[in-house]
């Protein structure tokens, strides 16, 4: 009797719990400050706007009505991306991981007079890492496109973006960021690491009209993701393109386009050691066939 009794006031408390954890989520939401999309240019700026997600972002926001300013590495691929959309799509070649050519590249667009109040800032660069050591040079290269490839446009553009009245950077981080697999440890890192950049911006950029939004896409149908029917929930680049546009417009800080991928990878941590590696070796099994 006791133990019933027990239970059922452990059951309470549990509800009573999470009751109160969604009231808190809700009302931390209806109070947390939006920043409204600037569109006084109707232009935006996408990098790694050549392929993948950053093609579908470029294409999704010229059917809006937006001016796009398309950065990639592949000019060719650039190029047949200009064809398709026309004069509202203006590509530009340039290395996210160069700072340099990203100067350049800006100093450009403001000579001709361009001036983006939106940036999809998507490019980056992945890859099975050795797990015999931790090599330097392969954290190097991912930080200096997936870090290091962001914050340069924002130390170009910042001060522009302020005199125009305001703007949102929306970073494309990854679900890595919450549980990174065992051969992914740099590029996990550098996702994380954008991460938490942005919302120290958020607090430091509080009055000035400026967003700073994150992008968790899950298993996406691109080169660097796993084809449609590979994986569980595997997003179509299109679909996954207006989704993430269509909450940026509504303010949304944190986007996360797959609830079956956020929710597995934060399950996962809880996960003992020996489970997780048996998962993805098992993963990488499936994967390899």
């Amino acid at each position: 009797m006791f133990i019933v009794c027990f239970l059922k006031w452990l059951l309470y408390i549990f509800s009573g719990a999470v009751a109160l954890y969604l009231v808190t989520l809700l009302v931390f939401s209806l109070i947390d400050r939006r920043i409204p999309i600037n569109e006084s240019t109707k232009t935006c700026l996408v990098t790694g706007a050549s392929s993948g997600l950053g093609r579908a972002l470029s294409v999704e926001m010229v059917k809006r009505g937006w001016k796009v300013i398309g950065v990639a590495r592949r000019g060719e691929l650039l190029e047949e991306l200009h064809k398709q959309l026309g004069q509202a799509f203006i590509p530009y070649v340039c290395d996210v991981s160069n700072i340099e050519t990203v100067h350049q590249a800006s100093d450009g667009m403001k000579a001709k007079g361009l001036k983006p109040t939106l940036f999809f800032l998507n490019a980056g660069t992945a890859g099975h890492e050795p797990l015999e050591t931790v090599s330097t040079t392969e954290h190097q290269k991912r930080f200096a496109t997936n870090y290091f490839g962001v914050i340069t446009w924002l130390d170009e553009w910042l001060p522009t973006v302020k005199q125009l009245g305001g703007g949102t950077f929306v970073a494309t981080s990854s679900i890595a960021a919450l549980f990174s697999p065992p051969w992914a440890a740099a590029y996990g890192a550098s996702k994380v690491a954008i991460i938490h950049c942005f919302r120290a911006l958020q607090l430091h950029h509080l009055n000035d009209n400026i967003g700073f939004d994150v992008v968790l896409p899950g298993a996406v149908d691109t080169a660097m993701g796993a084809p449609v029917g590979t994986l569980p929930c595997v997003h179509r680049t299109d679909d996954e393109a207006r989704y993430i546009i269509d909450k940026v417009f509504q303010g949304k800080k944190q986007i996360e386009p797959s609830w079956f991928w956020a929710t597995a990878s934060r399950l996962s941590c809880l996960l003992p050691n020996q489970f997780k590696m048996k998962a993805f070796t098992g993963f990488l099994d499936l994967f390899s066939k």
